[in-house]
């Protein structure tokens, strides 16, 4: 009797349980016909959101001809503007002005004739402005020497591609008064100038393109080129030779080649018991108006609490000629036109020395007949040449 009652009391709820779930359903159902069923427009195909100065750039492609206007929303959805479709397939465009900088979320909205959205469609972009500009670096010029054809020639620094730099910019005046600006590729460790004008220099600046729209172009300032001595150029060491030289201690770290290398931490040693005079001789590979030579000593190998080594020449003479000199007799005098005379101080760092009526020569030959403090040997880290 008992499970008699348990299954007849059980049978109920089913039945209830039953007929509230088919009144739900009949609510559901009666709804959706009374409402009818949701029509979207359709969504855009792509959007690129390009970055410009305190504004960005829209390109969107749509490949059907039932969007009406496309609405775009910012700010979460406080700010808006529409770009007028007219139910026509294509790529369209549209600038939004006078945005601070900043990163922006998007959402893309299409509507079609009939009044029907689309879901939106999500796109991040960015409008840029000071703080930008502000982490933008100009390239580094390394130097700015001569060739011995009298081109300039400009040597840049490394920089890093992966931003937003693209080349270089130099702005010049040409030896017929124009204006020149030259685009260098950041791939380009060096740039020469064949025409500046005699007593001016160049200024370089570096491009920023911040995506592949490129809604608007950055530029650093310019920076003006300048040189350690006023007109005097730097010659470029690697078109100079050496074509003697009155001895060396040896072949490595105290070759006669290490006064020319553009290393300034080794040393020219010239034979330990071989006494002064001595001297080197370069061709330089062209004439050249040489006005300036200068002198740096040695920082290798120091004895502790020595800031330069001081085995110095205490005098030396300049010398040049444009006609090949006798190999046989490079410390000779005959067929030379001396410079100048110069007395070195004993001091670190670089001492330079003007030739004061310079003319155009192609072979130059330093020369010293004694030594500071009556040293016997003479130990140089560096010589540089220069030319106006």
């Amino acid at each position: 009797m008992n499970n008699l009652l348990e299954i007849i009391y059980i049978s109920a709820i089913t039945v209830c349980l039953l007929l509230v779930s088919c009144s739900d359903m009949n609510e559901l159902s009666d709804r959706f016909l009374k409402e009818g069923e949701t029509t979207y427009a359709t969504l855009p195909d792509s959007v690129t959101v390009g970055a410009g100065k305190e504004r960005v750039q829209f390109e969107i492609f749509i490949t059907t001809n039932r969007v009406k206007t496309t609405r775009i929303y910012w700010n979460n959805h406080t700010d808006s503007v529409d770009i007028e479709i007219g139910n026509q397939a294509g790529v369209f465009y549209k600038t939004i002005e006078n945005l601070p900088e900043q990163s922006y979320l998007f959402d893309l909205v299409n509507l079609d004739q009939y009044g029907n959205r689309s879901l939106p469609y999500e796109v991040s972009g960015r409008s840029l402005g000071e703080k930008y500009e502000s982490t933008m670096l100009n390239r580094r010029l390394v130097s700015l020497s001569a060739n011995n054809a009298g081109n300039k020639v400009l040597v840049w620094g490394g920089m890093d591609e992966s931003l937003d730099a693209k080349h270089t910019e130099i702005s010049y005046t040409n030896i017929d008064d124009e204006n020149v600006l030259m685009e260098v590729p950041l791939s380009e460790n060096s740039t020469i100038i064949t025409d500046l004008k005699p007593g001016s220099l160049p200024k370089y600046r570096t491009v920023y393109i911040p995506d592949e729209m490129v809604v608007d172009v950055f530029y650093t300032d310019f920076t003006d080129a300048s040189l350690a001595y006023d007109g005097d150029f730097l010659l470029i060491k690697s078109e100079i030779s050496i074509i003697g030289y009155s001895n060396q201690h040896d072949s490595g770290d105290n070759a006669a080649k290490h006064a020319l290398d553009n290393n300034y931490t080794n040393r020219w040693h010239t034979r330990v018991g071989k006494n002064y005079p001595h001297w080197m001789v370069f061709d330089i590979g062209g004439e050249v108006l040489v006005s300036r030579f200068s002198i740096w000593p040695s920082v290798f190998g120091l004895e502790t609490g020595k800031i330069f080594d001081n085995r110095l020449p205490a005098t030396f003479s300049l010398w040049g000629r444009n006609d090949e000199p006798p190999r046989d007799n490079l410390s000779g005098e005959e067929g030379w036109t001396q410079l100048g005379n110069y007395s070195i101080e004993e001091r670190g760092g670089e001492q330079t020395f003007i030739i004061d009526n310079p003319i155009p020569v192609k072979y130059l030959k330093m020369s010293s007949p004694n030594g500071l403090n009556g040293t016997t040997m003479m130990v140089i880290g560096e010589f540089d040449i220069y030319s106006r």
